[in-house]
C-alpha cells in the first residue's frame, strides 16, 4: 500500500536494481511482471548543500574509509538505531577498510550496517543506489515532476486508500530492510 500511495502523491516508482530483463537491462516498468521489488524515488534537498562552497566538494571522491567515518560519526552522534550506509570502494582500499571495520567492532564503536561496492576510477555513481547525488537544477525539475504527478495533497488519504487493514501474509515480512518484497506473481498471468 505504501508504494501505491506514494505513485499517487506524485513520487516516481521504479523496479529496483536487481530486477532485469533477459539481456541483463535494467527494468523500467513496476508493473512489468519480472518486477520482484519497487524503489520509490524521491527528490530530497539538504541544507547544507547550500552553504558556500558545498558545490566545491566532489564527495565521489571522498575515500572509503572517508565515508566509513563520516557513517561511524553519523552512528555515534546522530542516531540511536542502526544507521545504513553503502561505501564506495576501490581494490587498494580494501585491506584498509577491513581494519577499520575490524577495529570499530572490537572497540564497540557502534552497530555497523553497511554495504560495500566497488568504485571505479570515472567516479561513476551506480543506478537505482539509495541516494544519487543531484544538482539543484535536477532537484527542482524532479520536484515539478511530482507535484504535476500528484493526484492528492494527503497521503495518508492516499495510504488509506490501499491499506486493506491487517493482511496475513506467508513467509518472510514483505518490508524487513530497506526495501519491500513484491508477492510472487502466478504462472501464466
Amino acid at each position: 500500500p505504501v508504494a501505491l500511495a506514494c505513485i499517487d502523491y506524485g513520487y516516481n516508482v521504479i523496479p529496483s536494481q536487481s530486477d532485469k530483463d533477459e539481456n541483463g537491462n535494467l527494468l523500467n516498468d513496476p508493473f512489468d511482471p519480472r518486477c520482484t521489488e519497487w524503489l520509490v524515488e524521491i527528490p530530497v534537498s539538504v541544507p547544507w548543500a547550500d552553504l558556500p562552497g558545498a558545490d566545491e566538494i566532489e564527495i565521489s571522491k571522498f575515500s572509503a574509509l572517508t565515508q566509513m567515518d563520516f557513517y561511524m560519526q553519523v552512528q555515534k552522534f546522530y542516531t540511536r538505531h542502526n544507521t545504513s550506509a553503502t561505501v564506495e570502494l576501490r581494490e587498494n582500499e580494501i585491506e584498509a577498510l577491513g581494519t577499520r571495520i575490524y577495529e570499530a567492532i572490537k572497540d564497540d564503536q557502534g552497530y555497523i550496517s553497511a554495504a560495500l561496492l566497488a568504485r571505479f576510477d570515472d567516479l561513476q555513481t551506480f543506478p537505482r543506489l539509495p541516494f544519487e547525488p543531484i544538482d539543484k537544477q535536477t532537484y527542482e525539475q524532479l520536484t515539478r515532476e511530482v507535484k504535476t504527478r500528484r493526484k492528492t495533497d494527503d497521503f495518508f488519504a492516499a495510504l488509506s486508500r490501499y491499506d486493506l487493514g491487517e493482511m496475513v501474509e506467508a513467509g518472510p515480512a514483505g518490508c524487513d530492510s530497506d526495501k519491500c518484497l513484491m508477492p510472487d506473481q502466478p504462472s501464466g498471468s
